[in-house]
């Protein structure tokens, strides 16, 4: 592999002047600029990034984990992430891991990444590596939490008001007659969940209803185990008018179910779900949903990441909620 050095004596000038302008680091005059280029060129010459890592102690990587990149939320965050990577004028680049909600797995990722010296991190946090991860935030390494965020771990997070979109998301169900509406709801240690059943509940509250435990169904957070959890409560004598599920995996398995059993909706059972994807709007009927600004919060993840990794701020870590949408569609029986 050509060297700088190579490069230098091909060209004629120091191996500091090659420098300068691969770097864009000082004046060069052009004619001897257009010697260095050419030369680069003819060798072929590409700058040694471990070697340039090393100078600079930075590698240009960051890392970006999150927990299953075929759940269509989690796939438009990471191209939030990854088009703000590649608008980037310095080669950034980016390493995409899963965890598949796994806190051992989310452990090795984390541990692998460090290894690789990756710049920062983006994480959507398990939440069994609680100590782990604010050994790392008191370390100063840079850190991000998106989707959901750990209250003892001090980094920057970047999430919506889960509790108020799935207030509005029951709410609606209620306003539209439902007295018995079932909550979907995957298991998973996350903040998320846990504030979109809070909106739920509130929900309730704010209309006198009370709460039924068995209409709380609790499933893996896969769309296998959420169509077994499904089809068991459409099997069920007192089965609800209305459910809400908490994530696209527990829509598609609700909705898998309501195809298998026979049921129609909405006018057996109305369905909400939270998420957005793409052709939820093209379902028959099409799907009521709180939506989330995925991509928008993968790019405002990377930002904040950039901007710590760069030392461009010095303030208190923050938490950025971002607005959902309501979006009305036939599910619900209402449009």
């Amino acid at each position: 592999m050509p060297t700088i050095h190579d490069v230098a004596r091909r060209a004629g000038v120091s191996s500091a002047t090659v420098s300068h302008v691969i770097n864009n680091s000082r004046y060069v005059a052009p004619h001897t600029r257009s010697k260095v280029l050419v030369a680069i060129e003819s060798l072929q010459y590409r700058q040694n990034a471990v070697a340039r890592s090393l100078r600079r102690n930075r590698t240009g990587t960051i890392g970006l984990m999150i927990s299953d990149i075929s759940n269509p939320y989690f796939s438009n965050l990471v191209r939030g992430v990854e088009d703000a990577v590649y608008e980037r004028e310095d080669n950034c680049k980016l390493i995409l891991c899963n965890t598949d909600e796994n806190s051992e797995k989310e452990r090795l990722c984390i541990e692998m990444l460090l290894e690789k010296r990756v710049d920062g991190l983006i994480l959507a946090p398990v939440g069994g590596n609680v100590e782990f991860l604010q050994n790392l935030a008191e370390g100063a390494f840079p850190l991000v939490m998106v989707d959901r965020f750990l209250e003892a771990v001090s980094a920057d997070s970047v999430v919506v008001d889960n509790r108020a979109a799935a207030f509005a998301l029951t709410d609606h169900l209620i306003r539209l007659g439902h007295r018995r509406v079932a909550v979907v709801m995957a298991e998973l240690t996350a903040s998320s969940i846990e504030e979109r059943i809070d909106g739920y509940k509130d929900a309730h509250s704010n209309a006198g209803i009370a709460l039924e435990p068995d209409l709380f169904i609790h499933s893996n957070s896969d769309i296998d185990s959420a169509h077994r959890a499904s089809a068991a409560l459409l099997a069920s004598e007192s089965a609800p008018s209305a459910v809400f599920c908490t994530n696209n995996f527990m829509t598609l398995g609700m909705i898998r179910a309501l195809n298998m059993s026979g049921k129609r909706c909405p006018e057996d059972i109305a369905v909400v779900g939270f998420d957005d994807f793409h052709l939820a709007d093209s379902f028959r009927p099409p799907l009521t949903v709180a939506a989330q600004p995925a991509y928008e919060i993968g790019q405002e993840a990377a930002k904040l990441l950039f901007d710590r990794v760069s030392g461009k701020v010095s303030r208190s870590y923050k938490k950025t909620v971002l607005e959902t949408s309501l979006l009305i569609r036939g599910s619900c029986g209402s449009q």
